[in-house]
């Protein structure tokens, strides 16, 4: 932990983009890099992690800091492997593999899961196939160009892509949630399912509550995240 170091937060606008300020000095990236961000809604919305402070900085306080670095840091170091590490959720995602049994979680799956693939045919032109069970099924080939088409370069964005696939374990809601096709709380329950179909029948303990609630909280802020991106 490090002891707060200034006064006042503010935000300013310049040729490479968006900056955050912390008193006089432009905020950077833990690699110390210009952390220049592409639109005033993210600017802002870091400068109110900072401002939040008290008086310690607590790094883990500040998901949308966080995020924004590893774009800067990170994927815009690693895009082409960052871009392939969302796209195996496309193949491996997991509204593709279902249950066989018991029957009402075989209804519940189909009921919640497959309105998204539709969704995801219509509004991307991507078709998937669903199996019963964890071998896995071949999916259609032109996927993978159209997917890259979608996911596109930005840094930013990928960043956020590649966080969500990895937190649901599937790029489709991940694009989903970006396109604000599903609120987070959908796309809680959603990535959820089988845990919370499980806590139904059985009940939970405080652990899995607890693990359930911070997944709530992640959601949330990658839809902020998403949200500030927007132009």
């Amino acid at each position: 932990m490090v002891k707060r170091f200034y006064t006042s937060v503010s935000t300013q606008q310049a040729d490479t983009g968006y900056f955050v300020s912390l008193d006089t000095h432009r905020l950077k990236t833990p690699a110390k890099r210009d952390l220049a961000l592409p639109t005033l809604a993210l600017a802002e919305a870091l400068a109110e992690e900072w401002d939040a402070q008290g008086d310690e900085v607590l790094p883990q306080s500040m998901p949308l800091m966080r995020l924004s670095a590893t774009a800067i840091d990170r994927v815009a170091d690693a895009l082409d492997a960052t871009i392939e590490s969302f796209m195996a959720y496309s193949s491996s995602d997991m509204l593709l593999y279902r249950a066989d049994a018991p029957q009402r979680l075989v209804a519940h799956q189909h009921e919640n899961w497959s309105p998204l693939l539709d969704w995801v045919r219509t509004h991307f032109d991507l078709a998937f196939n669903v199996t019963s069970g964890v071998l896995p099924v071949e999916q259609p080939a032109e996927n993978e160009t159209r997917l890259r088409e979608i996911v596109g370069s930005d840094v930013f964005r990928v960043a956020g892509l590649a966080h969500g696939a990895a937190l649901f374990g599937s790029a489709i809601l991940t694009l989903a949630l970006e396109a604000e096709e599903i609120s987070p709380a959908r796309a809680h329950a959603l990535s959820n399912l089988d845990a919370l179909f499980q806590i139904d029948e059985w009940g939970a303990d405080a652990e899995a509550m607890a693990r359930l609630e911070q997944i709530a909280l992640d959601i949330q802020t990658l839809s902020g995240y998403f949200s500030a991106l927007k132009p």
